[in-house]
């Protein structure tokens, strides 16, 4: 008689579409969803080259699993294209319409320079939302279409420690980062049952981010890995009983 399995194959047979999947965190939450036994795995990135790439490394990694691995470049930072770029997307994640989404998860970010208020025009506060709020939204709009009914599904987005400890001239990024807060609340009621849920996190040590001097000042005395953060996200995934919840991960930044 084989052991019971119940935990452990939560997201066997589920289709996963990652936004964001081509690197850092996105991709550790790739990583686990496979090895959690997801039958389908999506990963988007703004550079086809990086998509190209982080889709062979998994297929690699990850060649004896039965776990189909799809790749898509799409690019959120191009205001113009945003919504039918979004569209395609969930299009091409849900063939064409033919399979029901599991999961979504939303790590897409960028990194624009933090300017004080008296620098700030409108230009630069449309185009720092275009990653941070209006994508997520957009997003959200999509995969109500196409993810399967249910609380087994669920959509989880990403927001950051500045919505609760600002940092000078985070003005718009910090407004930005605390109003997923509120749209993942909303959202969380229009959607039902599908769950959908926020990673707040703190510093992760990615090849975006650099912070280990950081280390020294927090309880944990370690930078985060995207290793560590992805445990986060499976957890969204799996607990069914868990919506409109903000989950902090970020060393214990908040409590010093």
């Amino acid at each position: 008689m084989s052991d019971q399995n119940r935990f452990a194959s939560k997201l066997a047979g589920t289709r996963i579409l990652i936004i964001g999947g081509s690197s850092g965190i996105g991709f550790a939450v790739a990583e686990a969803s496979i090895e959690y036994g997801a039958a389908t795995v999506i990963i988007s990135g703004s550079s086809p080259e990086r998509v190209k790439t982080a889709t062979s490394r998994l297929s690699n990694s990850y060649a004896t699993k039965n776990c189909q691995i799809i790749g898509f470049a799409c690019n959120l930072k191009q205001e113009d294209s945003l919504e039918s770029d979004i569209a395609a997307l969930f299009d091409t994640a849900s063939s064409n319409g033919t399979e029901k989404i599991s999961h979504v998860v939303f790590t897409g970010g960028d990194q624009p320079a933090p300017k004080p208020i008296s620098d700030v025009d409108f230009n630069f506060i449309k185009e720092t939302g275009l990653v941070r709020f209006f994508a997520p939204l957009l997003v959200a709009k999509y995969a109500s279409k196409y993810i399967a009914p249910g609380p087994a599904s669920s959509i989880t987005f990403t927001s950051g420690i500045s919505s609760q400890r600002p940092y000078p001239n985070w003005n718009a990024l910090g407004a930005y980062i605390a109003s997923i807060d509120g749209m993942a609340r909303s959202l969380a009621v229009e959607l039902k049952p599908v769950r959908l849920n926020v990673i707040s996190l703190g510093p992760v040590a990615t090849n975006l981010l650099r912070l280990q001097a950081l280390a020294k000042t927090i309880p944990t005395g370690a930078i985060g890995s995207p290793d560590d953060v992805a445990e986060a996200y499976i957890y969204c995934m799996k607990d069914h009983n868990l919506t409109g919840t903000i989950i902090n991960s970020n060393g214990g930044l908040l409590i010093v």
